[in-house]
């Protein structure tokens, strides 16, 4: 009987769906004094848009970290904007260009739209992990 139960439970715990999560820390530098930081954890086969892990986080010092629980080993990708203005969305200028904080991990360059999952992508082991963003303008 255990034998049976002992069988049972490695192949559940190898079963996709079911692998051990853990929690994702994003930290986030060059936040400007004002409002939170939007940020979104990726997932590979959602690419860098529309992903469905969000945050809003306050800035202190300068800082922002959001934390993610439960999220599954993988490659992931963070894009996070600060929104100075609190209205909701990442602000641009008369020339397209951010005019509000923005970054994403790896420091991936974002030219007309969001950059490559390639580019961003950071490998985030069972037990979880760290992923820092630089915001800038």
């Amino acid at each position: 009987m255990k034998r049976l139960l002992f069988t049972t439970v490695l192949a559940a715990a190898t079963l996709p769906g079911l692998a051990i999560a853990g929690t994702v820390e994003v930290r986030l530098t060059g936040a400007q004094p004002g409002g939170p930081v939007m940020v979104q954890l990726c997932s590979e086969s959602e690419g860098m848009t529309r992903c469905s892990r969000n945050a809003r986080v306050a800035v202190s010092n300068g800082m922002a970290i959001a934390r993610f629980e439960n999220v599954p080993a993988g490659r992931y990708g963070v894009g996070a904007f600060q929104d100075v203005d609190s209205n909701g969305r990442l602000g641009f200028s008369m020339m397209g260009r951010p005019n509000e904080p923005w970054g994403y991990s790896r420091n991936a360059p974002a030219v007309m739209g969001p950059p490559n999952f390639a580019d961003a992508a950071v490998t985030v082991g069972a037990a979880g992990g760290v992923i820092t963003v630089q915001l800038g303008l």
